[in-house]
């Protein structure tokens, strides 16, 4: 079954990542960066990556939090992060 999870991140942003556990019994996971607007909310898909798996669910959960906060810390602009 899959199970997702919304964290709060810097600025005007949130990460929601979806964990599964695959037929060969490890984790995968996949992250989506939302950041709300004026008019709304923007989501960001990070890529998927196929061939990464995990031996634990909180090892896939923790890895792409980690790859959608080193997004956004990347993507902001830095007068957004003062």
């Amino acid at each position: 079954m899959v199970q997702r999870r919304r964290f709060p991140a810097p600025n005007d942003y949130s990460i929601s990542v979806a964990t599964e556990r695959m037929k060969d019994g490890k984790w995968s996971s996949v992250a989506t960066i939302h950041q709300t607007t004026p008019t709304g909310e923007r989501l960001i898909d990070l890529p998927v990556l196929d061939d990464v798996r995990f031996a634990s669910e909180a090892e896939a959960e923790s890895f792409e939090l980690n790859r959608a906060l080193e997004w956004i810390e990347q993507n902001t602009p830095s007068a957004a992060r003062a």
